[in-house]
């Protein structure tokens, strides 16, 4: 099921425990990038590994969009929305 049709639900999703720029984030086995919105960063004993994280899943302006200075340098960000989980409790996968 897509993760689109759970927006606004509590759910518990698994994935691996990533660090991004943006902060957390739960990659899962299709490919989709969830950031953990309390979440800086995993701690070295999770980054990295197979976790289940249980919050309210949402889609939100997260990351800011890239800007262009006068010298064209391109910062780094993203356009769009993100997927975000809010108050998410991490569950570790054994």
């Amino acid at each position: 099921m897509g993760l689109e049709k759970l927006i606004g639900q509590k759910v518990t999703l698994l994935g691996t425990a990533k660090d991004a720029k943006g902060g957390a984030v739960l990659i899962t086995a299709d490919g989709n990038v969830i950031y953990i919105k309390e979440l800086e960063s995993w701690s070295s004993e999770l980054l990295d590994k197979q976790v289940s994280v249980h919050g309210l899943l949402n889609k939100e302006k997260f990351i800011p969009d890239p800007v262009t200075d006068k010298n064209g340098a391109i910062s780094s960000g993203a356009f769009g929305e993100q997927l975000v989980l809010e108050k998410a409790e991490i569950i570790i996968d054994k």
